[in-house]
Order: structure tokens, then C-alpha cells, then sequence
């Protein structure tokens, strides 16, 4: 057997193994009615075999994933063709194999109380930031020669984290056509609903053209060459259409997880701020919060006045947006930004500072320097580092002030709250807590990072 055909065979023998144990981890999940940890379980499955079959086959293991790589040119439409029939068919295998398992049916649909139209919003946003998450981390700039991203697949892996904890109370979460179809094919097999599967899949492809279009916009230079994007630099357009991206998806999933009552707010909120800055950290710094922001600033780190005001702007236009789009999808409901009981505003604003100023000296002293010595020219765990505070300020602060940390998604919140009698009181002592945290951080990096700096702009010396 020739190479070319032995090598398209075992992309396409990975993809269907892939996508089979992709579908079954997510079938034997819901059957067991493990709902706590079914999100973190089915999004380490998938970081698992990305790292697995990446050299194969790409790991793509999802037809909308497949539809969007062809969309932008990237792939042949024949192969993708086989892409497609070999994961459905896998599928498929895994909906009957996981039905076999547990004796009984997983039919895909929304869940009560919700309609078609809001397991259709969740499933194309989510959908599409899944698909811009892989492209984002598999894009030229994203790995620069003798520098290449190995945290790929745990960006890829976080996003079902983010949005399982997130939609899965209102569509399932299925982000993936071959998974939808599969689980839902048993069903309608045997007589009962399995429609929703290919409306889903539907969902699902226009979600992966939104996240196709969303990087094209981001990402122009990766329909250039390789000299060509190693010597791109990005407009202020484009790193505000990071900004706002990244910041909506941060504001989104905060705000359904909180109403959706999830059991691991603060960690699915830090898994979609993780691969966001996997995706876009080298396209505007991936800071999507204010607070951030004028920490970058105020040390002098690559933000000059005139992009920080901009970014601050978007970043709050994108909040505002997320919040009324999240309160439009729970029927108008919101939630106040306010202390939890027993505890008052002073410990609240207390426990943001704090808190704040942990995530903001943390972006400083990974994101902005190169930090840990290595051969690489930069450093790729600075966005675990950073995820990590919000779970820790999280669940840390979480009892006391709701763990918001960011400015803007104080005023998402605040804002959309306004609709049910709400007020901005704790938006400007939460807003105004964590900018000082933020201007704090930079004076503290200053002092303790002055190294970073050359002999004549050091602050101390």
C-alpha cells in the first residue's frame, strides 16, 4: 500500500476511533446521571485525543469542526468528505453502543424549561467558539517556528469544560453534529424522538461558519505566507475584535452559569478564559477586563493610553451585550451584583481587591514577561496561570462578593440587572476595587519585576 493512501486511511481510521470514544464518553456521562463532573470528564476525553491523533488526522473529531477547515480552504473537499461520513458513522456506533450499555435511550433536545430557539443560540455560540478556539491555537502566529503551542489540546479540552457547566441545562452542550446525530440515531430507530439530533447539527454547522468568520477577522494573516505572518503585526481593529470576543464569551458564560445554578461556576468560568487567551493572547493580549487592562498600562507593558481606553470600551460594549443576551435566554431573569449573605459591602469589596489584584499581578508577571528561562521565544502556561486565579478567587471569594474580579463583567451584570429593579451601587465599589487592585499590581510588578525594565524607566532603583 502506497504512503499517500496508508496515511489518508489512518486520518481517517483516528478520526473515526476519535469521534467513537468522543461520543460514547459523552453518552455514558448523561446515562449515568453524573451531571457534577460529566463536563470535565467529557472535556479532558477530548483534550486527551486531540493530543492523541492530532498527527494524524488533525483531531478533528466533530463534522462542524471538518465543514469550517474546508470552509477557510484549508483542507480538500474530498478528504473532508471522508472526514465526515468516518466520524458520523462513528457516531452513530457509539449512540447504539452507549444505548446497549446502560438499556436505555439519551434523546438530544432541549431541556425544560427551554425552546428550540435557545438550545439553537447556545449550541451556535458555543459551537463557534469551539471551532475559533482550534483555529485560533493551530494558526501560524500561534506557533511560531522552534516555538510551536503543546497546550493546544487543553485549550481545545476547556471549551467543552466552559460550556458543558454553562448550556447544559438548556441544550445538552453537544457542539458536535456527529455526536448530536449519534446519541439521537438509537431513538429514532426505535420509534421514539431523534429529530432534535439533526436539528442540532444544523445548529451546530452555523455555529462553526460563525467561528470560521470570527477568525478569518482575527486572524487575516493566516491566509498568508509563513514570512508574511511571522512579520504581522495587528491593527487596533482586529485587537479590538478580540477584546470583545473574548470578553463576550467571558460575560456569557458567567451569566448562565449563575443562572443555570452550575455546580462549578468558577471553574468553567476559568476554562473559557483560559483557551480565549490560547486563542487570542497573540492578537490583542487576550486582557478582557478592564481591571487588566489598566494594570498593562499603568507598568508600561504594551498597551500604550490610546488602545487601552479603546480596549476598555469594548470590553464594557461586549459585556452589556452578553448580559442581556444571557437574561434574554433565562426569560428576563437576571442576578444583582451584590455581597452574599451575612457578609456586607466592605468584605466584599475587600475580597475583590484581594483577589483582583492576584489575577492582574499574575497577567503582569506571565503574560508580559517571558518569565521561566527556555529555549522557547515565549511562554505558553501563562493562560493556565491566569485561569487558575478565577478558580481560585472563585470559590475563595465567591461566598462573599461572587468572585467577579473584572470590571466588566461587574457592569454585564449590574447592567442587565437594571431590568429587574437593580441598581449600579456595587457595580462602582466592585469597578472601583478592582482597578486599584489592578493599579496596585503594576506598582508591585514594578518594584519586584525591575529587572524588566531598562536602567532609565525603572521605578526603583
Amino acid at each position: 500500500m502506497s504512503g499517500p493512501v496508508q496515511e489518508r486511511l489512518s486520518a481517517l481510521a483516528a478520526e473515526f476511533i476519535g469521534t467513537f470514544v468522543l461520543t460514547l464518553v459523552v453518552g455514558c456521562n448523561y446515562l449515568a446521571g453524573d451531571s457534577g463532573w460529566a463536563a470535565t470528564s467529557i472535556g479532558c476525553t477530548l483534550m486527551v485525543l486531540v493530543y492523541t491523533f492530532s498527527m494524524v488526522s488533525g483531531s478533528h473529531l466533530n463534522p462542524a469542526v471538518t465543514f469550517s477547515v474546508v470552509l477557510l480552504k484549508k483542507m480538500p473537499l474530498t478528504m473532508a468528505s471522508a472526514y465526515l461520513v468516518a466520524q458520523l458513522l462513528a457516531g452513530i456506533a457509539a449512540g447504539f453502543a452507549s444505548t446497549q450499555l446502560y438499556g436505555s435511550l439519551l434523546l438530544v433536545a432541549p431541556l425544560d424549561p427551554f425552546h428550540w430557539w435557545q438550545a439553537m443560540v447556545v449550541e451556535v455560540i458555543y459551537t463557534a467558539m469551539l471551532v475559533f478556539v482550534i483555529l485560533g491555537v493551530t494558526s501560524i502566529r500561534s506557533n511560531p517556528q522552534e516555538s510551536a503551542n503543546q497546550y493546544f489540546g487543553l485549550a481545545i479540552g476547556l471549551v467543552l469544560v466552559a460550556a458543558g457547566y454553562a448550556v447544559g441545562n438548556i441544550s445538552g452542550a453537544a457542539l458536535n453534529p456527529a455526536i448530536s446525530i449519534g446519541l439521537s440515531f438509537p431513538g429514532w430507530r426505535m420509534g421514539e424522538t431523534g429529530s432534535w439530533g439533526f436539528r442540532y447539527a444544523i445548529f451546530e454547522i452555523i455555529g462553526g461558519m460563525l467561528g470560521s468568520g470570527l477568525f478569518y477577522l482575527c486572524r487575516p494573516e493566516d491566509f498568508s505566507s509563513r514570512s508574511e505572518a511571522d512579520r504581522y503585526v495587528p491593527t487596533l481593529p482586529t485587537k479590538l475584535a478580540a477584546e470583545f470576543i473574548g470578553t463576550y464569551v467571558l460575560v456569557m458564560t458567567v451569566g448562565l452559569n449563575v443562572l443555570g445554578k452550575s455546580p462549578a461556576t468558577a471553574w468553567s468560568v476559568a476554562a473559557a478564559l483560559v483557551s480565549m487567551i490560547y486563542a487570542l493572547g497573540d492578537v490583542s493580549g487576550a486582557h478582557f477586563n478592564p481591571a487588566v487592562t489598566v494594570a498593562v498600562m499603568a507598568s508600561r507593558k504594551g498597551c500604550s493610553l490610546r488602545d487601552g481606553l479603546a480596549y476598555i470600551v469594548v470590553q464594557l460594549a461586549a459585556a452589556l451585550l452578553a448580559g442581556l443576551l444571557y437574561s434574554g435566554l433565562f426569560s428576563s431573569k437576571t442576578f444583582p451584583l451584590a455581597p452574599k449573605a451575612p457578609y456586607g459591602g466592605d468584605a466584599a469589596v475587600v475580597m475583590e481587591f484581594i483577589f483582583t489584584f492576584l489575577l492582574t499581578m499574575t497577567v503582569l508577571s506571565t503574560a508580559c514577561s517571558k518569565g521561566i528561562t527556555s529555549r522557547l521565544t515565549r511562554n505558553y502556561y501563562a493562560p493556565l496561570a491566569i485561569g487558575s486565579c478565577v478558580t481560585a478567587g472563585g470559590v475563595a471569594s465567591g461566598a462573599v462578593s461572587g468572585g467577579v474580579l473584572n470590571p466588566a463583567v461587574s457592569f454585564g451584570i449590574a447592567v442587565s440587572h437594571l431590568m429587574n429593579d437593580g441598581h449600579l451601587f456595587y457595580f462602582l465599589t466592585y469597578s472601583t476595587a478592582q482597578v486599584l487592585a489592578g493599579l496596585a499590581a503594576a506598582f508591585i510588578f514594578q518594584m519586584t519585576h525591575c529587572l524588566e525594565y531598562a536602567q532609565k524607566d525603572r521605578l526603583f532603583h
